[in-house]
């Protein structure tokens, strides 16, 4: 037997000691967990050193028991919390990152659809540029098949560049 439980004697002694035990688990419930583990294996080692086992001291005992279990209990439900906001929390920044997810994809098919805007422009101009250029080949004099041949080069130049940089 330890030093706390020796010269304890009859029903009175005891009572007070749990009294006491009682009064700590109270302080320890406010407290930090090792104050809460702490009180709870003294409200054990009370059980374990109680005696005699008669009806009044296993009355006391099932009061320690339930005092201990109620402290770690305390310091399950406290975890529990924490870890039910921490699961909260996490599903806040899954939503966060589903939304910043979304907007970038929303940015790339903008950018995507500018490319082939501009793309799509430049080909309409080649065109454009090309039958300019057939015409003049019916029609034409050597100045403007010149011209209409240094714009269909530039065209399709440019629409080569674009390709190449844009995708």
């Amino acid at each position: 037997m330890s030093d706390e439980w020796e010269g304890i004697k009859g029903h009175k002694q005891w009572k007070a000691k749990l009294e006491e035990l009682l009064a700590e688990a109270e302080s320890a419930a406010r407290g930090d967990d090792a104050k809460r583990f702490a009180v709870s294996r003294r409200l054990t080692d009370f059980i374990l050193n109680s005696w005699p086992n008669d009806k009044a001291i296993k009355a006391m005992d099932e009061i320690a028991k339930c005092s201990a279990q109620n402290l770690l209990l305390q310091t399950v439900d406290e975890r529990v919390r924490e870890i039910a906001g921490r699961t909260a929390e996490l599903r806040q920044l899954a939503k966060e990152f589903q939304d910043l997810a979304d907007a970038a994809n929303a940015s790339a098919s903008a950018i995507r659809l500018e490319k082939a805007h501009r793309v799509a422009r430049t080909l309409t101009d080649s065109v454009h540029i090309l039958k300019d250029f057939r015409a003049s080949l019916d029609t034409g004099s050597d100045a403007d098949l010149l011209r209409n041949v240094e714009k269909a080069m530039d065209t399709i130049q440019k629409l080569r560049t674009l390709v190449e940089r844009e995708g």
